[in-house]
């Protein structure tokens, strides 16, 4: 019987936190007050489910993730001058696109290697903090990764003739 009583006060306890939680929850931590006054804008907005990511203004999960994105990425070179074309992109899922850390973490990558030292990669362009990818839909932050990331070095390597068309290079 005493082991009923402490189950059932200790069932009690968390209850009555969990009521209390979720009230405060209810009114937005504000005690109930209204507040009058504006947030002032910020550059980023929602925090982004997928990858704890902030979004910038005014753009929506859906575009963050797929697009389209500004129009001074949609056909912009990369780090090693690969045109963006915005018809032919893999999605995130289908090359496994993720922060860098934990990329490296779950033993898919090695340290150092990220969407700002990638070939494919576009630089931020209109101050946002994102840039974009030749190769991948959507905003994309320099400290991401996924599957198709190039060194600059070898992709302008395979540019310089890598190819065996020697002829395109004669002088």
């Amino acid at each position: 019987m005493a082991r009923f009583v402490r189950t059932r006060r200790r069932f009690l306890e968390l209850a009555g936190s969990g009521a209390v939680v979720g009230i405060a929850g209810c009114l937005g931590g504000g005690g109930g007050q209204q507040e009058t006054e504006t947030e002032p804008t910020t550059t980023t907005e929602a925090i982004d489910d997928d990858h704890g990511e902030e979004r910038p203004e005014g753009v929506s999960e859906e575009e963050f993730e797929h697009g389209p994105v500004p129009e001074a990425y949609r056909t912009a070179l990369s780090q090693a001058n690969e045109r963006r074309d915005p018809d032919d992109l893999f999605t995130k899922e289908a090359v496994k696109f993720q922060e860098a850390d934990d990329a490296v973490e779950a033993g898919l990558t090695e340290a150092g290697r990220d969407c700002g030292n990638c070939a494919e990669y576009i630089p931020d362009k209109n101050g946002d903090g994102f840039g974009a990818c030749a190769k991948v839909e959507g905003y994309v932050d320099p400290e991401d990764w996924c599957s198709l990331w190039e060194s600059i070095e070898e992709a302008e390597a395979e540019e310089g003739g890598g190819d065996g068309d020697e002829t395109a290079y004669a002088v």
